[in-house]
């Protein structure tokens, strides 16, 4: 699993609180943006879901499925001040128990998209931190 971290007032929600997927649970606009700009890159992924944490995303080929969520660290309201909030991407490889039995993993599909996110962000001039988990 990869964790990307970064500090952005782009991707704050325009919806009202009750909107999101939990209260201060951010997220939507930053994974309808990455679902695009990944889109752009040939790594075509559904649309945003929610989940109580935030939102996530889903890249299918095949047999190989990743899971690339996206959520704010912050608290109820802090999304509407118009300030920089913090975010977290993960893009994680989901294993079905066949695949887990028979250690079949796709680590370089996953960091590969991965460097994506990091790449779709440094275009927009966000600085993102990321690490393998």
């Amino acid at each position: 699993m990869w964790r990307i971290e970064f500090t952005s007032d782009m991707f704050l929600p325009y919806l009202p609180e009750a909107c999101q997927s939990s209260p201060g649970a951010y997220g939507f606009e930053l994974a309808q943006w990455l679902s695009a700009r990944l889109a752009e890159e040939g790594i075509v992924t559904g649309y945003p879901l929610g989940e109580d944490w935030g939102w996530f995303i889903e890249y299918i080929d095949g047999d190989i499925e990743v899971t690339i969520g996206c959520a704010s660290e912050t608290a109820e309201g802090d999304g509407y001040g118009g300030k920089p909030i913090r975010w977290r991407v993960f893009v994680r490889q989901r294993l079905s128990l066949w695949r887990r039995m028979w250690k079949r993993r796709a680590p370089n599909k996953v960091s590969d998209i991965a460097y994506a996110v990091v790449a779709a962000l440094i275009t927009e001039g966000i600085a993102a931190e990321i690490t393998e988990a």
